[in-house]
């Protein structure tokens, strides 16, 4: 069945549901998200998700399900170069559990930037310590850390840097780890895709355990992947079957087993240097514009934007919210307890997926710019709405641009798909020229 039959059908048979999916298609082409965590599925890996393949069940369907794990799974080593690696793992946050349960005694010490990963832990007893980045020079003091382990003498060390736009010094990390006998953990985040494709560091070769979310950067279904060394594998094996993940899921590790291919072709690695490029015009508006940026800048796809002085950050989110700009608050715990620093968690990974440029990226930091540097009137967020409108109005949820055309079948990709969208596009621009003459 055709997809404007199965959309017609949709909606002469649940309404509810049908006008539910309309309106998120069009808050999602309507809105520009700069949340990390926020990218679109590329079409085939959104196929893949809703395949026959849903329907294997036990029996028959045993042998294709442990076949389709099997290819994620060797995909994923290659790709990192890691000696093992478990792909069923449904979200970021059952791979975090699966971790503790299996590298640590109730009553054991983390040492975790950011105190990261913490918010996984209810119901397992665990002392956790803080180290963060130097305060006044927003870096990462590795000799303070190295310190700080001695001390504490922590059974893991956990680096998530999802609140650091720097390359981390993995090397120096894996040196603290071994001084102190620690097991070391990085969860690489929103950076994995950049990893996968070359362009930062990976740190597959230096920690036990490597995690990252499968739905960020990679563009893949909803998921997590543990990566890990040959001497913690079976403990980690162990941890996933003792904390219930048996099912295995085909639909799922296909498209897993997809996006991992796709993150080895030349296209993947053109996106991601197109990801960074839309950081550093980001980060350059941003303080050509007077904005502050915490830790000196980017390297990778994350911009830490910090309000002016005087200026409530909740409240240019809500500015920014209302001109159609979804952002993330964040708040940065440093090697000073008493000092936290406030910044919007600002990514280029989903603009970059809809097909914006520098340019693009350089008009977003202005609006961005405006917002955090005092209150707006009712006048100038329309202002900049409409502005955003403009600028976002042909822009697809998943840009043409990062897809292997010649790969892609009419099932995925039709003559009238492309069409509906140069129409919708002709349309909302018409609207917006209205909306400009009737706001004049």
């Amino acid at each position: 069945m055709k997809k404007e039959a199965l959309l017609n059908h949709l909606k002469a048979f649940d309404p509810a549901i049908y006008n539910l999916l309309q309106e998120d298609i069009q808050r999602q082409r309507n809105t520009l998200s700069l949340v990390p965590t926020v990218n679109a599925m590329s079409p085939i890996t959104s196929y893949l998700v809703g395949s026959p393949l849903a329907g294997l069940g036990e029996g028959c369907g045993a042998h294709r399900r442990n076949a389709v794990e099997e290819l994620a799974q060797k995909r994923a080593q290659e790709l990192f170069g890691s000696d093992h690696a478990i792909v069923r793992l449904g979200n970021i946050a059952a791979a975090s559990r699966v971790v503790f349960l299996g590298l640590l005694q109730p009553g054991d010490t983390v040492l975790s930037f950011n105190l990261r990963k913490q918010e996984h832990c209810a119901g397992l007893n665990y002392r956790f310590e803080n180290y963060g980045i130097d305060p006044e020079e927003q870096k990462v003091d590795w000799d303070a850390v190295m310190a700080m382990a001695q001390e504490l003498k922590p059974r893991l060390i956990i680096f998530s840097p999802v609140s650091y736009p720097r390359i981390p010094n993995y090397e120096r990390l894996a040196a603290v780890a071994r001084a102190v006998g620690a097991h070391l953990w990085i969860d690489i985040g929103q950076c994995v895709g950049l990893a996968a494709a070359g362009l930062v560091p990976s740190p597959a070769a230096l920690a036990d355990v490597v995690s990252f979310p499968t739905n960020d950067s990679l563009r893949g279904p909803d998921g997590a992947i543990l990566l890990c060394k040959k001497d913690v594998a079976e403990q980690i094996d162990a941890a996933v079957v003792s904390s219930g993940h048996a099912a295995v899921y085909a639909n799922r590790l296909a498209a897993l087993a997809f996006a991992l291919h796709a993150a080895t072709q030349p296209k993947f690695r053109a996106y991601g240097e197109q990801v960074l490029r839309n950081a550093k015009a980001l980060a350059a508006t941003l303080e050509s514009s007077g904005t502050k940026l915490l830790c000196g800048g980017t390297e990778t796809h994350l911009v830490l934007a910090a309000p002016a002085p005087g200026t409530d950050i909740t409240d240019a989110v809500h500015v920014l919210a209302r001109i159609g700009l979804q952002v993330k608050l964040d708040r940065i715990p440093t090697m000073r307890s008493e000092m936290v620093l406030s910044a919007l968690r600002l990514s280029t990974l989903n603009p970059t997926t809809r097909g914006l440029k520098e340019e693009d990226m350089a008009a977003v930091g202005r609006m961005i710019a405006r917002a955090l540097s005092g209150s707006l009137s009712a006048h100038e967020e329309e202002e900049l709405r409409l502005a955003l409108a403009k600028l976002i109005m042909d822009k697809p949820i998943f840009s043409e641009e990062w897809i292997n055309m010649e790969a892609m079948s009419s099932i995925f990709f039709s003559d009238a798909d492309t069409n509906e969208v140069h129409a919708h596009a002709a349309s909302e621009r018409m609207n917006i020229i209205r909306n400009l003459f009737h706001k004049g």
